[in-house]
């Protein structure tokens, strides 16, 4: 019997100090149940040798946004055998704040160093872990460590569109944002309405909708007064995606807001306060779809969905705001 099943796993961030040193993981895969003793007692349920061995990708979170939100997504792109992982840290994000986050170098955005090294913390430690599984325990040899993805939500979406460059980790194959942008904060030294540019290198996808309330009301971190929902988003396509055969795209949505990505949202945490309400989950929906046909496409190669892709097909058209490729 086919189904998702998940593991636990630990890394040490040796940039951080403790306690913050290290982030908890948990790796989504496709497993087949084959109902023994072993599966039956310990829980331990051995990787669909189908799918295997199963591209990668890595999931960065939102800031104080708990990663079990996105269980779905990572249910869904199971079935088409790709793992996921995603993780979390406690850090002191900004001075006084103690947050859940994917693990930001904020000295590496700023003028002075941006674009000298990553700036998302967690990475070696990750690319260590999933090594160390690889090798020895249940995932041994179902990873395919060379057929990589970055996505991400909110900031950790502009983590991963940030860092993801083919030069840093040559294993990368995609990337995708949700509810995310690269404009770049005045507090780090940026003139106002300063956009980061993405690598030429790899696929691009970038989701938003037009009730992001949360990137709405921050238009005042980088400059702005503009209170639109998706205007940085398209801005960022615009001018910091570039061309890219047609493998770029745009997809904005009718309907969903910055929280749309996470089910169940999660009100105790996060500034879901300060979102646009949502009109129904059909945006998440649409956003989910649009990801797995895109991963499947460029994690997995498979050459009956790059035409579904291209089209978007089984996205209903009335969720569709605006799609573009470029």
């Amino acid at each position: 019997m086919y189904m998702t099943r998940c593991i636990f796993d630990a890394f040490k961030v040796d940039s951080l100090q403790p306690p913050y040193d290290t982030g908890i993981a948990r790796i989504y895969y496709p497993a087949q149940y084959g109902d023994t003793f072993e599966e039956r007692n310990t829980g331990a349920v051995p990787v669909d040798g189908a799918m295997a061995p199963c591209p990668v990708l890595i999931l960065f979170h939102g800031i104080n946004i708990d990663p079990a939100g996105y269980r779905w997504l990572a249910e869904s792109l199971a079935t088409s055998g790709i793992v996921t992982v995603t993780y979390q840290l406690v850090a002191e994000e900004m001075p006084g704040y103690v947050a859940a986050t994917p693990g930001i170098d904020l000295k590496a955005l700023t003028p002075d160093e941006f674009g000298k090294r990553p700036s998302a913390l967690a990475l070696p430690a990750i690319f260590a872990m999933l090594e160390r599984l690889n090798n020895k325990g249940l995932l041994a040899g179902k990873l395919d460590l060379q057929r990589l993805a970055f996505g991400g939500h909110s900031a950790g979406g502009t983590l991963a569109l940030l860092n993801a460059r083919p030069s840093w980790f040559p294993a990368l194959r995609a990337v995708f944002a949700y509810g995310a942008h690269t404009g770049a904060s005045t507090l780090l030294g940026w003139p106002e309405e300063t956009l980061l540019p993405v690598s030429a290198d790899l696929p691009v996808l970038l989701i938003g909708g037009d009730k992001d309330g949360c990137i709405a009301h921050s238009a005042h971190r980088y400059g702005s007064d503009n209170a639109s929902a998706t205007a940085r988003i398209e801005q960022t396509f615009d001018s910091a995606v570039p061309e890219n055969n047609g493998n770029n795209t745009l997809l904005l949505l009718n309907g969903a807001n910055h929280f749309s990505i996470c089910a169940p949202a999660d009100d105790t945490c996060g500034r879901s306060f300060i979102d646009f309400p949502a009109d129904s989950d059909q945006g998440r929906k649409a956003a989910g779809r649009a990801i797995v046909l895109f991963l499947q496409c460029h994690l997995r190669g498979d050459t009956e969905t790059q035409a579904d892709y291209q089209e978007l097909t089984g996205i209903a058209h009335q969720s569709i705001l605006k799609l573009m490729h470029k």
